[in-house]
């Protein structure tokens, strides 16, 4: 009778137990702990939709996590604030699931974030933005899908590119020439027709940045004073590379932008 009895509850714990497992397994999944996080969080990421909808290539951000914790924030944001960050150092906290991050130099910026769900490939989370400590714009979080990234184009964007920009309805032609220089700063070339030649355009100051398959191109001029910019999500593959961004036209349609760009050897 014991060894029956015995039997019965052996059976009942390991069915108790298999059950646990399971459902710490799930619980863990939707809303990871915090060795979860911080098991994955290592790396770098992308917005890739906002509040279930893809987000504009002149809207996104890249932020690189890196183990300590600190956070690395690229944006060229003209809209909600008109910041030009490159890889902005950014304290970085992880309690449980909870991510906050905050600007180490004298400026205000605080993003918090709650992960809900992370893989090695995407990680969505509620996130709060704020930029000043009376902000009260962004009570309510959005909820974004971060796709890592594995590739860094940062280096390999350097030297002369001539491109086609490829517009719904439009055939690509031969107009952009380009020459992305090491210290973040590019030179923009027109096409002289007649003379069948390249000339430097002089009337901006021209900056970029590139985190990861991201690049943020910065025109600034004198006269008149205006500050310009466009993003792109870019690949390199040997002397060519490929960009597309998704924009939105003046009646709010979506389309997909393209160019391709040949490296030129001079």
């Amino acid at each position: 009778m014991n060894g029956r009895f015995h039997t019965i509850w052996m059976a009942i714990a390991a069915t108790a137990l298999f059950s646990c497992q399971k459902q710490a397994e799930y619980v863990e999944k939707v809303y990871p702990i915090q060795e979860e996080v911080e098991f994955k969080l290592a790396g770098k990421w992308e917005i890739a939709t906002v509040d279930n909808i893809p987000v504009l290539t002149n809207e996104k951000q890249v932020v690189t996590y890196q183990e300590g914790w600190t956070s690395y924030r690229s944006a060229s944001d003209s809209t909600n604030n008109p910041s030009w960050m490159y890889r902005q150092s950014m304290k970085c906290t992880i309690y449980g699931n909870d991510i906050t991050e905050s600007l180490t130099s004298g400026e205000f910026l605080k993003v918090a974030t709650n992960v809900e769900t992370i893989t090695e490939s995407q990680m969505s989370a509620n996130v709060k933005t704020l930029y000043s400590a009376t902000d009260t714009t962004q009570q309510n979080p959005h909820f974004i899908v971060y796709r890592k990234i594995e590739k860094d184009f940062a280096k390999d964007i350097v030297g002369l590119w001539e491109g086609k920009l490829a517009m719904p309805g439009i055939p690509g032609i031969t107009d952009h020439r380009l020459a992305f220089r090491e210290d973040g700063t590019f030179l923009a070339f027109d096409r002289d027709t007649i003379n069948d030649e390249w000339v430097v355009n002089h009337t901006t100051t021209n900056q970029y940045m590139v985190d990861g398959t991201w690049l943020a191109l910065r025109k600034q001029s004198l006269k008149p004073t205006q500050d310009s910019r466009e993003c792109w999500d870019i690949s390199v593959e040997g002397d060519k590379m490929y960009w597309s961004a998704l924009r939105i036209d003046s009646v709010g349609l979506r389309h997909e932008d393209q160019m391709e760009l040949t490296r030129i050897i001079e």
